[in-house]
């Protein structure tokens, strides 16, 4: 496909008063753990996208993400040393660069390509730990823009 998102993120310093899809355990198991879960940025933190739609459902966004990268985004920096985390940046995700787990490389994620094709749509970008309530939904940093993606299903 040839759309581009464009998506900067600093979380650096990231406040506990944030925007933020508050997906904890609707049960309070874990209450302990979330919303109080750090904030600190790590080499397993990612961003992912999900329909709008998700945002309705108990808890908010309790499914895989449509697709998604590592904060390193060219590669599965999961278990990189802490200090090399990536904090802040700009990442421009496309087909042709977002790493095979995260974009139509499994059972669970579509290309942007696929997405289109199938209608588009309403997206949401999520900034997110890798830990979570069960996961999914995985505990939330910060809730980011909407976008739209376009219909190229032909009227399909």
């Amino acid at each position: 496909g040839d759309t581009t998102i464009t998506v900067k993120f600093d979380y650096t310093d990231l406040p506990r008063d944030r925007e933020w899809a508050e997906n904890c355990d609707p049960n309070g198991v874990g209450e302990d753990e979330c919303p109080n879960f750090p904030l600190d940025p790590l080499p397993s933190d990612w961003i992912g996208f999900y329909p709008c739609d998700e945002q309705n459902t108990v808890p908010p966004f309790n499914k895989e993400p449509d697709f998604w990268a590592f904060t390193c985004y060219d590669r599965s920096c999961r278990a990189d040393p802490v200090e090399s985390a990536t904090s802040s940046g700009t990442i421009v995700f496309s087909d042709d660069t977002i790493p095979g787990f995260g974009g139509g490389g499994s059972a669970t994620t579509k290309s942007i390509a696929q997405l289109e094709a199938e209608g588009g749509g309403c997206y949401v970008v999520l900034l997110n730990k890798i830990d979570g309530f069960s996961p999914p939904p995985y505990y939330n940093l910060c809730e980011g823009n909407e976008l739209m993606l376009p219909d190229k299903s032909g009227g399909r």
